[in-house]
């Protein structure tokens, strides 16, 4: 009887099998590999010297550790490595930013050197365009001399010599020879006047401005004002003569409506003098005794000046304001014939002054109160020269003089420095303080002074006209808003 095997053993049995070489295989294949390895790493340190391996910092170590120290070292290669390349990274973009800078600059240096090029080209181009120029009139002139030189006459005088018979290019005429005044311009040859060619011109013109001119300018305004005083202005208007205050008249019983304040004159001369009022009124506006009837008073103005010795002031009037009864005024002279003369401070009867004033006795200087800055002045300025000349003593008590060999005085600087330094600088600003002062109060002048109110007389040096314009303006017209207002609303 044939016994009969199962199928499923036959199956698994040799697959068992199988698996169990595989996995065999596989676990000595594993345990080799280390093995193999670690015999390469042996070998390879065997072959090293000594001084390798002291080099590489393994002398001594386990294979293990000799893995170890590669592998650190490995690293820090790469971060040396890595450092390495940022650093000539940067190298290599401040290396570009070097470069085109460098390029800037160039272009800068190029740029200025291109333009002092051209400046001294135009230069050259423009000191030819003038050495063209000087050669061209140096021809013509050549040209013009060579020409005269055929009409000149055979001389033996030396030229150069002013004598006669050198040429003849100046023109002589009745025994006079004309020459060109030296501030004279040439004319413009491209320009003529009524067809002939324009004649030299001059920095100034003749008799425009000069001496003459301002003195002839000053004899027309007098004789405008004098003209005025007698009344000849008057003639062409609607005027009519009314009075007369002849010359050498007397208002007696004047007052003074502002004080009299009389600057003393310095070398003869008063600069900017100060004006002065006087009233007079209907009873006093007299004509040597015969009465003014329509004139209802007059204002006299003036200036004044001063008289330290005396302690006076002296008053000249310039113009008279005459108020008629119907308000109609009158001014003498005329405004806009008034000289202004009477800033004169010699006195007397000056260009524009038409009187003069005196007190009740008839003294032609006011007795008035002296006043002067002297007292603050003098004592300020003393303080400061002296304290001035302090400090320069004291910076020259620190120098030595001597003579020299040439008769001269040297000095040297033999004492403290200090003391020299401050002695200047204590002189040098006593000094300009004493300038500063000088020019302050050199500003002021003595005056003498009379208050308001004072009585005085008007003395007249000139005949004095006093017409009445129909047509002149009055003090009153009698207007009124009310019956102005009244006269619109009907």
């Amino acid at each position: 009887m044939k016994v009969k095997s199962n199928t499923l053993v036959k199956i698994l049995v040799p697959a068992m099998l199988v698996t169990a070489v595989l996995i065999g295989l596989k676990s000595c294949g594993t345990e080799l590999k280390p093995d193999r390895q670690q015999d390469a790493l042996s070998q390879s340190i065997n072959e090293l010297d000594p001084n390798e391996l002291k080099a590489l910092g393994i002398e001594g170590d386990t294979p293990a550790d000799t893995l170890r120290t590669l592998i650190g070292t490995m690293k820090n290669v790469r971060d040396k490595q890595s450092e390495l390349i940022e650093q000539n990274q940067k190298l290599l973009e401040e290396n570009e930013r070097l470069r085109s800078r460098q390029q800037n600059v160039a272009g800068q240096i190029q740029h200025a050197v291109d333009s002092v090029r051209q400046e001294a080209e135009s230069r050259q181009r423009t000191l030819l365009q003038e050495q063209q120029t000087l050669m061209q009139r140096l021809d013509a002139l050549g040209d013009k001399l060579i020409s005269s030189g055929s009409e000149q006459n055979n001389s033996d005088i030396p030229i150069g010599l002013g004598l006669d018979g050198q040429s003849n290019s100046v023109s002589v005429k009745d025994g006079l020879i004309w020459t060109e005044p030296q501030d004279a311009q040439p004319g413009d040859s491209t320009r003529t006047v009524n067809g002939q060619p324009a004649k030299p011109a001059f920095p100034t013109s003749f008799l425009e401005d000069n001496a003459i001119t301002r003195q002839k300018a000053e004899l027309d305004r007098a004789a405008k004002n004098q003209r005025a005083l007698s009344g000849a202005n008057g003639q062409g208007e609607d005027a009519e003569p009314a009075y007369t205050l002849p010359e050498n008249s007397t208002l007696v019983g004047s007052q003074a409506m502002t004080a009299l304040l009389g600057r003393v004159p310095i070398d003869g001369k008063v600069t900017d003098p100060y004006p002065f009022k006087v009233v007079v009124g209907k009873d006093n506006l007299t004509a040597n005794g015969i009465d003014l009837p329509d004139v209802e008073g007059a204002v006299f103005s003036g200036t004044a000046t001063g008289d330290w010795t005396l302690s006076c002031v002296r008053g000249d009037v310039t113009s008279i304001t005459f108020v008629f009864t119907d308000g109609t005024v009158r001014t003498v002279p005329q405004p806009t014939n008034r000289t202004d003369g009477g800033n004169n401070a010699s006195g007397g009867q000056n260009g524009g002054a038409i009187g003069w004033i005196s007190d009740e006795s008839g003294i032609p200087c006011i007795s008035g109160e002296r006043k002067t800055n002297a007292g603050t002045y003098l004592p300020t300025l003393f303080a400061l020269t002296a304290a001035a000349s302090a400090g320069d003593a004291m910076s020259q008590s620190q120098y030595t003089a001597q003579s020299n060999g040439y008769g001269g005085i040297t000095s040297s600087l033999s004492g403290d420095a200090g003391k020299a330094a401050l002695g200047s600088a204590i002189g040098g600003g006593f000094k300009d303080v004493a300038d500063w002062v000088k020019s302050r109060y050199g500003q002021t002048f003595d005056a003498v002074y009379v208050p308001p109110g004072q009585k005085v007389a008007v003395h007249i040096t000139r005949q004095i006209p006093i017409d009445y314009e129909n047509q002149g303006r009055k003090v009153n017209y009698g207007f009124s808003l009310v019956n102005e207002a009244e006269g619109a609303l009907e």
